[in-house]
């Protein structure tokens, strides 16, 4: 029988306990300690459940929704307070559009920019398997959930010259409007 969750929150993480005890008992697989410390686990709260640490901003996201969360999705903190976990301050976001929308107007330096140049420089030519064969109803439901050629062309193992190939040959896997 579990018993009711007690929280030590050490991080000053502003949560709702009662939705956070809830999200718990809804993730673990077998009864959990009484009291539960709230930590900073890299630069976010979390908690413990067994052996696996988990951020709180997540697994309340994963809890609301009912499902674990598939990689490629993030938990955006709408006021970019890392500490607020509560309901009105996330949002799901496609990973991609997550880092693109937290590294708009920034501003690179030179250095960065030569680093950058010399990788996609080393990158050009290599040869890699599978350049064809890319079913386009999977190519297309990447596009639209805003994968980046780049992530999709690691993810079939091919240069990002056969997935921008592909697309020319098949327009309609774009958005319309989009290109």
């Amino acid at each position: 029988m579990q018993k009711p969750i007690k929280f030590i929150n050490a991080c000053e993480c502003i949560v709702d306990e009662k939705e956070l005890e809830k999200a718990i008992l809804w993730y673990q697989t077998s009864p959990t300690l009484g009291n539960k410390k709230i930590y900073l686990h890299g630069r976010y709260p979390a908690v413990s459940i067994g052996n696996i640490k988990i951020h709180i901003h997540r697994l309340l996201m994963q809890y609301w929704l009912g499902v674990r969360l598939p990689f490629h999705a993030s938990v955006h903190h709408v006021n970019e307070n890392k500490l607020d976990a509560r309901k009105v301050n996330l949002a799901v976001v496609i990973n991609t559009a997550h880092n693109s929308n937290h590294n708009r107007n920034k501003v690179l330096t030179e250095s960065h920019r030569r680093k950058i140049s010399e990788a996609n420089r080393k990158r050009k030519g290599i040869s890699m398997k599978n350049r064809h064969n890319i079913p386009s109803n999977e190519l297309k439901d990447l596009l639209d959930y805003g994968f980046s050629i780049n992530y999709i062309s690691t993810l079939y193992k091919c240069s990002w010259t056969t997935i921008k190939a592909r697309i020319h040959d098949n327009p309609e896997l774009l958005k319309e409007g989009a290109e």
